[in-house]
């Protein structure tokens, strides 16, 4: 797949540094932010505006990284049949797994429930270029360069895989410890879906899709159940 770096460098460090350690400290200290119930919540307009501009500056800064670290991301050749094939079980898996426990979260007026849930076509525009970019930039900042800097320290391409899963996972732990698990998993298939591909196409497209879906499904249960920020709790959105 990636070639390793021949040597890590300083930016090489410094990815490493700031999204293994830095990011989940951020991280970590929003979440106290969205789930206090005496705290008002984000403006979810701005929230996605705000989002959408973070993950495209993450995006840029990792493709600058990979170009001096000599991680090539994106070969021409396309990804074959089965690893197009896998995509399409790893998405349905997601799908279905997710389904009832969005239901649940939105049902239990979870606090971080809002930060997914464009209620208005505007917000539902800028949910298709927060999904777009997440799907897109998250793989290569995550499966790509971050994965390719671990592999070339642990020489193992399942161990930098493992670790760069955990990463992904606690750095989205505003949506609660037990979905911590449930994305280490996700990123997990998207590991596997590069790996089957020899390319991020596979899982960046699979990635894009169940954003998209996630959100769009989101707001549908919201106008349906009822939601309202008044009695939101907080709650993981995996339970």
């Amino acid at each position: 797949m990636f070639p390793f770096a021949l040597r890590l460098n300083v930016a090489g460090w410094m990815h490493l540094a700031y999204y293994g350690a830095f990011l989940p400290i951020v991280v970590f200290v929003s979440r106290k932010k969205v789930v206090a119930t005496d705290r008002p919540l984000p403006n979810r307009l701005r929230h996605f505006q705000f989002t959408a501009f973070e993950l495209t500056a993450f995006a840029a800064v990792s493709l600058f990284i990979a170009r001096i670290q000599w991680i090539r991301l994106f070969p021409r050749s396309l990804p074959s049949i089965g690893a197009i094939l896998a995509g399409v079980l790893v998405l349905a898996v997601q799908l279905v797994y997710m389904w009832p426990r969005w239901r649940r979260a939105v049902q239990a007026k979870s606090r971080v429930v809002h930060l997914f849930m464009p209620s208005n076509a505007t917000e539902r525009a800028w949910w298709l270029v927060v999904a777009l970019v997440a799907g897109i930039g998250e793989e290569i900042t995550w499966r790509g360069v971050q994965w390719a800097l671990l592999a070339n320290l642990t020489r193992s391409y399942a161990v930098a895989a493992l670790l760069c899963a955990l990463m992904f996972g606690v750095v989205h732990m505003v949506q609660g410890w037990r979905a911590v698990i449930v994305i280490v998993g996700f990123a997990l298939s998207f590991h596997l879906l590069v790996w089957l591909a020899g390319s991020l196409y596979v899982a960046m497209t699979v990635h894009v899709i169940y954003d998209v879906i996630a959100g769009l499904m989101y707001g549908r249960l919201g106008r349906e159940l009822g939601y309202g920020a008044s009695n939101e709790q907080p709650l993981d959105v995996s339970s």
